[in-house]
């Protein structure tokens, strides 16, 4: 399962973050019947902003989104990881994200099949778009499986972000301290960086077996 858990915490939170924008109905195929409905808002397991049915009406400013995923697991049926992320504008401006990082998310996945799926293409070159590889997956990376979890990580309210999330975003802004609440926030002067639109990496590639 190894192989193809990574790829199944990246495909959820993902496809629910395009939700956000798009509603379910739009994002990643097999998405919808992985998350179930919409869920109620205040649910302690999903996010509401991530099962919207209809798109939202905030309009999606151009910016790079980084991710990376930490405190990875396997336990019995399920997968669970958190996945830190702050995001590049492509222009200037205010950008909350890089102002303090704290944005990590909780993501579990509960398999309902015998046969865990089969993992799609790995995309090797950062470099090069692969002719095969998709924006977003052309096949339902989630069969077989169940999302379970999609929670933002609060520290006000007593969740703990690992100490991965908190490595990784010191490594991209080393001149970043922690505050009281133990958010990474920048020295005094700081103006957020800007660079343009990267190309999507890893890409989505199909298996070549898959439907």
């Amino acid at each position: 399962m190894a192989q193809r858990g990574p790829e199944l915490v990246r495909g959820a939170y993902e496809a629910a973050d395009y939700t956000r924008f798009v509603g379910q109905a739009h994002s990643f195929p097999g998405y919808p019947g992985a998350v179930g409905g919409p869920t109620r808002p205040g649910n302690p397991d999903k996010e509401e902003f991530f099962t919207w049915l209809e798109h939202d009406e905030d309009e999606q400013i151009p910016l790079t989104n980084f991710l990376h995923i930490t405190a990875y697991g396997e336990t019995g049926p399920g997968i669970g990881a958190t996945v830190c992320t702050y995001n590049l504008h492509a222009d200037r401006g205010p950008n909350f994200s890089a102002e303090g990082l704290n944005a990590a998310f909780r993501i579990e996945l509960e398999r309902t099949a015998d046969d865990p799926g089969q993992p799609g293409v790995p995309d090797t070159d950062p470099a090069r778009q692969d002719p095969r590889a998709n924006r977003v997956p052309t096949w339902n990376v989630f069969e077989g499986w169940k999302i379970t979890k999609l929670h933002y990580l609060r520290r006000l309210n007593g969740d703990v972000i690992p100490q991965g999330c908190t490595d990784w975003w010191q490594q991209q802004f080393p001149a970043f301290t922690a505050n009281a609440s133990g958010n990474l926030v920048p020295p005094p002067g700081f103006e957020p960086p800007t660079m343009p639109v990267a190309v999507q990496y890893p890409e989505w590639i199909r298996p070549a077996n898959s439907e």
